[in-house]
């Protein structure tokens, strides 16, 4: 899926990552993460440190869920980022790379 690729593609040290359609059954991904993604999603936890990690978990627009599983060399608040800027494109509302505050414009 073209969103996990984008996230590898911007993020250090992303060890695996999962997209959850709205029903939480895995679209594209390592399977192995989706209980735990389902389960942060259900109760609102932006992250969880796991085995291999800290896992990180967005909502997309649709009421799916896309996770990664980062390892230590992640700068975890970029991730975040990230997985919002790729949570955007599953939805179709971002046609660009996204721009940060801090981006030149």
């Amino acid at each position: 899926m073209l969103a996990l690729a984008y996230l590898r593609e911007l993020s250090v040290d992303v060890r695996a990552a999962i997209v959850l359609d709205a029903m939480g059954e895995p679209l594209a991904g390592d399977k192995a993460l989706a209980s735990a993604a389902r389960e942060m999603c259900a109760a609102t936890e932006p992250r969880r440190v796991v085995a291999g990690g800290t896992l990180l978990a967005v909502r997309t627009a649709e009421g799916g869920t896309i996770a990664a599983l980062a390892g230590p060399l992640s700068v975890l608040s970029l991730l975040e980022r990230d997985l919002a800027a790729a949570a955007e494109a599953l939805a179709g509302s971002r046609s660009e790379p996204p721009r940060f505050r801090d981006s030149p414009s």
